[in-house]
């Protein structure tokens, strides 16, 4: 249900990119996990358990993966396991397996965020290349959410400044908006760039970073700041790049 050219592409900077390539975990009944697995492993990493409660308490889910999980196994004593980790905001892809799968399981799981529904039995080919689908959108959220923990790291003065280096502002501009010295404004972005772990462009960080996963951009508190004359500097700024 979902093409690989539906995901944009994230830039692979080695900062976001994790070399961990991602793992496939496998929530399935004994006979059908185990030909799921020898037909996975020549190409991925697997991991087999027998029911999604199991799978949350022992799985490693702050690494890339893909869950592949059959419908009546999706199920923990706290209910859905995709809502399981989407409350835990894990990076974890899912693929939904059902022997007959109607509109309404398809799109339930969709909606929660789900890869794909497949029908049981599986064709081995779709099902690797879900997985591949669902270990790219795993790691693209990955980086994402690293991102916005460096972002989160800022103070309020240097998230003011990162914004507005995005923007363009340089620094003889960025100084008289925030009442600073150029040399002080030399100085946060230092902080900035080893709290970022000078790994990328700074316009680059943002560009990843900018769009949460509810639609909403970074922004940081501009309060008592010019208003017009920060929209001016930005102007002048996206005008002459």
């Amino acid at each position: 249900m979902t093409n690989p050219s539906d995901i944009p592409p994230l830039p692979e900077d080695s900062q976001f990119a994790p070399d961990d390539p991602g793992v496939v975990w496998v929530v399935e009944e004994d006979g059908v996990r185990e030909s799921l697995t020898f037909a996975l492993m020549p190409q991925f990493e697997t991991i087999v358990y027998p029911n999604a409660t199991e799978f949350l308490a022992r799985a490693d889910l702050d690494r890339p993966g893909c869950l592949i999980v059959a419908e009546p196994l999706s199920m923990t004593t706290s209910g859905d396991v995709q809502i399981a980790l989407r409350q835990m905001k894990c990076p974890v892809s899912v693929i939904l397996l059902a022997s007959q799968p109607d509109i309404r399981t398809a799109v339930r799981a969709m909606a929660a965020g789900a890869v794909s529904v497949l029908e049981k039995p599986v064709d081995p080919d779709e099902l690797a290349s879900a997985v591949e689908v669902g270990l790219v959108r795993s790691k693209r959220l990955y980086r994402r959410r690293r991102l916005l923990l460096m972002y989160e790291s800022l103070s309020r003065r240097e998230r003011q400044i990162f914004i507005m280096i995005c923007q363009g502002l340089k620094n003889s501009d960025i100084a008289p908006l925030l009442n600073l010295s150029q040399r002080t404004v030399e100085v946060h972005r230092a902080h900035i760039g080893r709290k970022l772990g000078n790994a990328a462009p700074v316009r680059l960080l943002y560009e990843l970073a900018k769009t949460t996963e509810d639609g909403s951009v970074l922004t940081a508190d501009f309060e008592g700041i010019d208003q017009e004359a920060l929209e001016r500097a930005i102007a002048e700024a996206t005008s002459s790049n």
